[in-house]
């Protein structure tokens, strides 16, 4: 499995991060598996967006199996105080987590309990980094927080020009991004609410019509899913990719395409793609 630095900490994390949330409705064992299944591929970096006892049983029993050292772990939070971080970590086996990513915060303050718990471990061998989870903006007060180190949010094929200028940004302040959504749900629809041409516009010019998703289904050897994944890794500026699955096979097929190059006839029809969708969502915004 392919590592990438994590900003300018030093650290190195694998280009997938496995997120296990309380959606999958996973069992200890099944939490366990799925972790150790990760583990063998390389994968390093774990995100838990979840308050089950039994996902957090499932992953400290495969942690156990390996040197903290060795892992990534990012805990997902929304307003969390002190005691009940200390109890997640707990929970897990961990005395601390490599990056405490903080949901959607609004204003240009972190939650006061958030903001307690940090500054109790700042100073310390067990000091967090600090993430900020977004599909917006980010307040220029939480940009310019002593402990911000990396942002998380959505990077895929459809990703349109505020998008990639956020990534941009991050790139500049050295922040490390993890990348999600990589498989958004327009797509997995056949591109359906993805915007389209006018029929006025359909009717007159003649290349209106190029540019869309269908190839995804039609390449040989390659999943839609697999392609959109493949996709994403090539962002420089993307540290590592999110990736959300339920069983072993899952995570076994998704770490290969880190392994894998798209094949020149598909990247020369993302870049058509994309160019469409930059040119409507352009027309759009002088309209």
């Amino acid at each position: 499995m392919r590592r990438r630095p994590f900003g300018k900490s030093g650290v190195e994390i694998s280009a997938l991060t496995l997120r296990l949330s309380d959606a999958a409705r996973l069992g200890v064992l099944e939490t366990r598996d799925l972790v150790a299944a990760a583990l063998r591929c390389g994968v390093n970096s774990f995100q838990i967006d979840a308050v089950s006892d039994a996902t957090r049983q499932g992953a400290k029993a495969a942690f156990a199996t390996v040197e903290r050292h060795a892992l990534f772990v990012t805990l997902r939070v929304r307003d969390q105080a002190e005691a009940s971080l200390n109890e997640a970590f707990a929970a897990l086996g961990l005395d601390r987590a490599d990056l405490v990513l903080v949901n959607d915060p609004r204003g240009p303050v972190l939650p006061l309990g958030l903001e307690s718990a940090l500054r109790a471990a700042r100073g310390t061998a067990l000091t967090p980094g600090l993430g900020v989870a977004t599909r917006g903006e980010i307040d220029p007060g939480l940009l310019a927080h002593e402990a911000l180190t990396a942002i998380a949010c959505p990077f895929n094929l459809a990703s349109g020009l505020s998008d990639r200028q956020r990534l941009r940004d991050a790139e500049r302040r050295d922040l490390a991004v993890l990348g999600e959504d990589f498989w958004p749900q327009a797509l997995r629809d056949g591109g359906q609410d993805l915007p389209r041409p006018s029929l006025w516009r359909r009717r007159t010019d003649p290349l209106a019509g190029i540019g869309g998703y269908d190839f995804l289904d039609e390449t040989p050897g390659w999943s839609a899913e697999e392609i959109c994944l493949a996709y994403a890794l090539t962002e420089p500026s993307v540290t590592s990719v999110c990736v959300t699955v339920e069983n072993q096979n899952d995570i076994q097929r998704l770490a290969a395409v880190v392994e894998r190059e798209l094949p020149d006839g598909v990247r020369a029809r993302i870049e058509l793609a994309r160019f469409s969708a930059q040119e409507r969502e352009k027309a759009a915004s002088r309209a």
